[in-house]
Protein backbone atom coordinates (compact mmCIF):
# COMPACT_ATOMS: atom_id res chain seq x y z
CA UNK A 1 0.00 0.00 0.00
CA UNK A 2 2.56 2.47 0.94
CA UNK A 3 4.26 1.82 -2.44
CA UNK A 4 1.41 2.70 -5.00
CA UNK A 5 1.02 5.69 -2.25
CA UNK A 6 4.61 6.17 -3.20
CA UNK A 7 4.30 6.01 -6.54
CA UNK A 8 1.13 7.49 -7.04
CA UNK A 9 2.92 10.74 -5.39
CA UNK A 10 5.66 10.51 -7.67
CA UNK A 11 3.75 10.66 -10.75
CA UNK A 12 1.59 13.65 -9.69
CA UNK A 13 4.85 15.40 -8.57
CA UNK A 14 6.21 14.65 -11.63
CA UNK A 15 3.45 15.96 -13.88
CA UNK A 16 3.29 18.62 -11.98
CA UNK A 17 6.97 19.78 -12.90
CA UNK A 18 6.32 18.82 -16.26
CA UNK A 19 3.75 21.38 -16.97
CA UNK A 20 5.31 23.99 -14.74
CA UNK A 21 7.58 26.48 -16.30
CA UNK A 22 9.53 29.79 -15.70
CA UNK A 23 8.43 31.05 -19.08
CA UNK A 24 11.86 31.09 -21.16
CA UNK A 25 11.53 28.06 -22.29
CA UNK A 26 10.62 28.17 -26.06
CA UNK A 27 9.97 24.38 -26.56
CA UNK A 28 6.10 23.19 -26.26
CA UNK A 29 4.75 21.38 -23.23
CA UNK A 30 4.73 17.61 -23.56
CA UNK A 31 1.10 16.73 -24.48
CA UNK A 32 0.73 13.35 -22.41
CA UNK A 33 -2.15 12.63 -24.63
CA UNK A 34 -2.80 13.38 -27.80
CA UNK A 35 -5.89 15.41 -28.94
CA UNK A 36 -6.41 16.32 -25.57
CA UNK A 37 -5.42 20.22 -25.38
CA UNK A 38 -6.61 20.73 -28.97
CA UNK A 39 -9.19 18.86 -30.40
CA UNK A 40 -10.26 18.84 -34.00
CA UNK A 41 -12.94 21.26 -35.07
CA UNK A 42 -15.57 20.73 -37.17
CA UNK A 43 -16.91 22.54 -39.41
CA UNK A 44 -20.86 22.89 -39.72
CA UNK A 45 -20.77 21.59 -43.55
CA UNK A 46 -18.58 18.67 -43.57
CA UNK A 47 -18.74 15.12 -43.08
CA UNK A 48 -18.68 14.52 -39.05
CA UNK A 49 -17.66 10.33 -39.49
CA UNK A 50 -19.13 9.99 -35.80
CA UNK A 51 -22.56 11.74 -35.64
CA UNK A 52 -25.90 9.82 -36.41
CA UNK A 53 -26.85 11.37 -39.76
CA UNK A 54 -22.90 12.44 -40.57
CA UNK A 55 -23.45 15.86 -40.59
CA UNK A 56 -21.19 17.89 -38.95
CA UNK A 57 -24.16 21.16 -38.29
CA UNK A 58 -25.99 20.36 -35.58
CA UNK A 59 -29.70 21.27 -34.83
CA UNK A 60 -29.82 22.85 -30.72
CA UNK A 61 -31.64 20.48 -28.36
CA UNK A 62 -35.39 21.45 -27.70
CA UNK A 63 -36.11 24.60 -25.64
CA UNK A 64 -32.77 26.11 -25.69
CA UNK A 65 -31.90 29.69 -26.65
CA UNK A 66 -28.55 31.42 -27.08
CA UNK A 67 -27.26 33.34 -24.24
CA UNK A 68 -28.51 36.71 -23.86
CA UNK A 69 -31.39 35.96 -26.14
CA UNK A 70 -34.60 37.82 -25.32
CA UNK A 71 -37.51 36.49 -27.38
CA UNK A 72 -39.31 39.12 -29.47
CA UNK A 73 -42.43 40.18 -27.30
CA UNK A 74 -45.15 41.43 -29.47
CA UNK A 75 -44.81 38.41 -32.38
CA UNK A 76 -46.82 39.40 -35.16
CA UNK A 77 -48.78 42.16 -33.54
CA UNK A 78 -47.38 44.81 -35.56
CA UNK A 79 -49.79 47.67 -34.23
CA UNK A 80 -49.32 46.83 -30.41
CA UNK A 81 -44.90 46.91 -31.56
CA UNK A 82 -45.53 50.05 -32.65
CA UNK A 83 -47.04 51.80 -29.96
CA UNK A 84 -45.19 50.02 -26.96
CA UNK A 85 -41.78 49.13 -27.83
CA UNK A 86 -39.77 52.04 -27.40
CA UNK A 87 -36.03 52.48 -28.71
CA UNK A 88 -33.74 53.09 -25.46
CA UNK A 89 -31.06 54.44 -28.33
CA UNK A 90 -33.73 57.30 -29.13
CA UNK A 91 -32.02 60.51 -30.56
CA UNK A 92 -28.67 58.75 -29.75
CA UNK A 93 -26.38 60.26 -32.56
CA UNK A 94 -22.77 58.84 -31.13
CA UNK A 95 -20.13 58.26 -33.77
CA UNK A 96 -20.40 54.90 -32.19
CA UNK A 97 -24.39 54.43 -32.13
CA UNK A 98 -24.42 55.23 -36.17
CA UNK A 99 -20.91 52.99 -37.37
CA UNK A 100 -22.56 50.01 -35.56
CA UNK A 101 -26.11 51.21 -37.45
CA UNK A 102 -24.57 52.17 -40.83
CA UNK A 103 -22.74 48.51 -40.67
CA UNK A 104 -25.81 46.44 -40.14
CA UNK A 105 -27.68 49.07 -43.04
CA UNK A 106 -25.15 48.82 -45.75
CA UNK A 107 -24.32 45.00 -45.20
CA UNK A 108 -28.33 43.88 -45.12
CA UNK A 109 -30.42 47.07 -45.97
CA UNK A 110 -28.82 48.88 -48.61
CA UNK A 111 -29.07 45.95 -51.57
CA UNK A 112 -32.95 47.22 -52.01
CA UNK A 113 -33.44 50.05 -50.30
CA UNK A 114 -30.25 52.10 -51.58
CA UNK A 115 -27.35 53.22 -49.77
CA UNK A 116 -28.63 56.55 -48.67
CA UNK A 117 -31.99 55.53 -48.06
CA UNK A 118 -33.60 56.39 -51.49
CA UNK A 119 -35.58 53.56 -52.27
CA UNK A 120 -35.89 50.51 -54.74
CA UNK A 121 -35.97 52.25 -58.39
CA UNK A 122 -32.19 53.77 -57.34
CA UNK A 123 -30.71 50.16 -56.33
CA UNK A 124 -29.67 47.60 -59.11
CA UNK A 125 -32.02 44.77 -57.08
CA UNK A 126 -34.25 46.93 -56.30
CA UNK A 127 -35.33 48.21 -60.14
CA UNK A 128 -35.65 44.19 -61.04
CA UNK A 129 -38.25 43.94 -58.30
CA UNK A 130 -42.31 44.44 -59.32
CA UNK A 131 -42.88 45.98 -55.89
CA UNK A 132 -40.13 48.39 -55.59
CA UNK A 133 -38.73 48.65 -51.99
CA UNK A 134 -39.81 52.11 -50.00
CA UNK A 135 -38.04 54.56 -49.71
CA UNK A 136 -36.89 55.09 -46.32
CA UNK A 137 -36.70 59.04 -46.65
CA UNK A 138 -40.58 59.23 -47.45
CA UNK A 139 -43.11 61.16 -45.27
CA UNK A 140 -45.02 57.89 -44.56
CA UNK A 141 -41.54 55.83 -42.83
CA UNK A 142 -40.50 59.36 -41.27
CA UNK A 143 -43.77 59.36 -38.99
CA UNK A 144 -43.50 55.49 -38.09
CA UNK A 145 -42.32 55.19 -35.11
CA UNK A 146 -38.92 53.25 -33.94
CA UNK A 147 -41.00 50.37 -32.52
CA UNK A 148 -43.21 50.17 -35.64
CA UNK A 149 -39.79 49.66 -37.36
CA UNK A 150 -37.90 47.68 -35.58
CA UNK A 151 -40.97 45.26 -36.17
CA UNK A 152 -40.43 45.03 -39.74
CA UNK A 153 -36.90 44.56 -39.32
CA UNK A 154 -37.43 41.73 -36.86
CA UNK A 155 -40.57 40.50 -38.43
CA UNK A 156 -40.72 41.55 -42.32
CA UNK A 157 -43.06 42.56 -44.10
CA UNK A 158 -44.59 42.41 -47.62
CA UNK A 159 -41.75 40.81 -49.32
CA UNK A 160 -39.14 41.67 -47.80
CA UNK A 161 -38.42 38.64 -44.88
CA UNK A 162 -37.54 38.78 -41.54
CA UNK A 163 -33.85 39.92 -40.46
CA UNK A 164 -34.04 38.66 -37.24
CA UNK A 165 -31.39 36.29 -37.85
CA UNK A 166 -29.27 38.70 -39.90
CA UNK A 167 -29.22 41.89 -37.56
CA UNK A 168 -28.08 40.85 -33.86
CA UNK A 169 -31.17 42.10 -31.38
CA UNK A 170 -28.66 44.41 -29.55
CA UNK A 171 -27.64 46.26 -32.91
CA UNK A 172 -31.49 46.86 -34.46
CA UNK A 173 -31.94 49.96 -32.83
CA UNK A 174 -28.91 51.49 -34.00
CA UNK A 175 -29.73 50.59 -37.64
CA UNK A 176 -33.26 52.78 -36.82
CA UNK A 177 -30.83 55.38 -35.47
CA UNK A 178 -28.96 55.71 -38.87
CA UNK A 179 -32.27 55.66 -40.46
CA UNK A 180 -33.43 58.23 -38.59
CA UNK A 181 -30.06 60.33 -39.24
CA UNK A 182 -30.64 59.38 -42.92
CA UNK A 183 -33.75 61.08 -42.79
CA UNK A 184 -32.64 64.31 -41.13
CA UNK A 185 -29.29 64.61 -43.24
CA UNK A 186 -31.79 64.55 -46.29
CA UNK A 187 -33.93 67.64 -44.95
CA UNK A 188 -30.59 69.52 -45.51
Amino acid sequence: MKNIFLFTAALGLSAGLIGCTDGTHDQPNIELIQDFMITPAIKPQTLDEHAPNKIGMRVPPDNTVPVGFKPYAYGTNAEKAAKENKNPLSGNESEAVLKVGEKYFETNCAVCHGFKGEGGEHTSVGEKMNLKPPSLLSEKIRKMSDGGIYHIVTMGQGVMGPYASHVPQEYRWQVINYVRNLQKNSEK
